[in-house]
């Protein structure tokens, strides 16, 4: 919680929402979205206030993205918003000028020569190609006009009548050999009785794992809202800005649903599968296609819980809230997915 202190001590304290609102409103409407997003992203990941932000936490960001491996132009784009978020904080005296903004993390230079390799190979590969086929075709064109002026003989006719589609294509799938573990494959939970769960089973028992690290689990859970307020209607993400205390400190948030979807996340997905509405249903996919996106579902569907955990921490960090961190919190985590998979399992819960 801020003041400006060239605006005069009367005023209300500013919080780090109210701060980037200020700012976004300042921007382009083509980069507002971006802008939100972007700083939103930084918020949740250093989990303190803006002000009390350290170089070091920038950089901590910027190193988080480039092991994702964004894109550079991604990247350099977040880099610039957030240099431009405090920059406008310390301006307006809403944040201290205590993060010095010329030590900011270089931008990733675009590897233009690279490109033009690239592109110069391509020419040279598609050259290649069309002096190749001027070359062959003719010989080509011989052959296969003569392969079908001529009759097959007939013992080639009866072995194509008995490897034709239509009879015994069903063996296919029975004469394959089951794939064997690599010693570098991750190794799933040990569980003997993992086998008769179906990968569907195994990623509802993940959302409902979800659902209790963030204390929506309860029937209500599809329309509780940050801080535990309930909202009434699923015609749409509520957006309502709810503020409470979390790790000592005052956080406010539009986080809605058993998921605790962000209005930001929900409108992205929802304008990509056209989603209309904030349905339980709808909750549940949209929370599946966040899974994919991340590239944790398969690893769900394999029952390998921790690698999932670790690479959605970051969306849902609830997933650190008991100690503090992943590895810490790994045992309860484990605790309620292995639950959650025994409802299942015994068939007590059906799909939601």
């Amino acid at each position: 919680m801020y003041a400006p202190e060239h605006l005069g001590s009367h005023l209300q304290p500013i919080s780090d929402i109210e701060l980037i609102r200020l700012w976004v409103d300042r921007k382009s409407p083509r980069s507002k979205r971006f802008s939100w997003q972007a700083a939103n992203r930084f918020r949740l990941f250093v989990e303190k206030p803006l002000a009390e932000v350290t170089l070091t936490d920038v950089e901590t960001f910027a190193a988080a993205m480039r092991a994702r491996k964004l894109a550079a132009g991604f990247y350099n784009q977040t880099l610039l918003a957030l240099k431009s978020l405090f920059a406008f904080g310390q301006q307006t005296g809403i944040l201290p000028a205590a993060l010095p903004l010329h030590g900011w993390p270089p931008v990733r230079q675009r590897r233009q020569l690279s490109k033009r390799l690239r592109f110069q190979l391509s020419w040279g590969f598609l050259i290649c190609l069309c002096f190749f086929l001027g070359r062959m075709t003719p010989r080509l064109w011989g052959q296969s006009v003569s392969a079908e002026s001529s009759p097959a003989p007939k013992g080639l006719q009866e072995v194509a009548a008995l490897n034709s589609p239509d009879k015994g294509e069903d063996n296919i799938e029975r004469d394959r050999s089951p794939e064997t573990p690599t010693l570098n494959s991750p190794e799933p939970i040990q569980d003997n009785r993992l086998d008769s769960i179906g990968p569907e089973r195994l990623v509802k028992a993940f959302l409902d794992t979800i659902a209790a690290a963030e204390g929506t689990a309860s029937p209500d859970g599809y329309r509780t809202q940050y801080t535990g307020t309930k909202f009434v209607s699923f015609q749409d993400h509520p957006r309502e800005m709810r503020c409470g205390r979390r790790y000592g400190k005052k956080l406010c948030s539009d986080a809605a649903g058993r998921y605790q979807f962000l209005s930001t996340t929900w409108d992205r997905f929802a304008k990509k599968f056209g989603v209309r509405d904030f349905s339980p249903e709808n909750q549940d996919l949209m929370a599946i296609e966040l899974i994919r996106e991340k590239g944790a579902l398969e690893d769900i569907e394999a029952g390998r819980l921790e690698p999932a955990v670790r690479k959605l921490a970051y969306i849902w960090p609830s997933f650190r809230r008991y100690g503090g961190s992943v590895e810490s919190s790994m045992p309860t985590l484990e605790a309620m997915y292995l639950q959650n998979l025994g409802i299942y399992r015994q068939g007590l819960v059906v799909s939601n």
